[in-house]
């Protein structure tokens, strides 16, 4: 996908984890990222687990950009906000220096409460799942 994150989603460095999305439908998306080591969420050798929610976040924020570009409404995503985490799972310690792919799956719309599955994979092994609602 050629669309720039920046045109995409507010979030701005070092707050911009993901680095590219990948493929976006009506329903789904995929995005990557990678921390080094030397990134601020990587702390005592590890990637912070809680950046794994903000992440899927991220990435549904840069569907719902590219999906209002795509239908001729140029400019940033709407304001969001992450509303609440269910029964989100770390199932591996995120490695360093690896690329990362987040999936996601849009479940339910109510109004402006936006329900979604995500997953977060290294090398086609889940590091991670669950559910996000957001304010979208």
């Amino acid at each position: 996908m050629s669309d720039a994150l920046d045109t995409l989603i507010p979030h701005r460095a070092p707050m911009q984890w993901i680095e590219a999305l990948i493929e976006c439908t009506e329903t789904t998306a995929r995005a990557t990222t990678c921390f080094n080591a030397d990134h601020f969420a990587v702390a005592e050798g590890s990637v912070l687990e809680t950046v794994l929610v903000e992440c899927v976040a991220q990435t549904v924020a840069a569907a719902l950009g590219h999906r209002s570009q795509t239908r001729g409404q140029p400019g940033l995503t709407r304001g969001g906000m992450l509303a609440a985490v269910s029964d989100f799972r770390i199932h591996s310690r995120p490695p360093i220096g690896k690329a990362l792919c987040i999936d996601v799956h849009e479940r339910k719309r109510f109004g402006p409460m936006l329900l979604v599955s995500g997953a977060v994979s290294c090398e086609g092994q889940t590091i991670a799942s669950g559910d996000l609602t957001l304010y979208a």
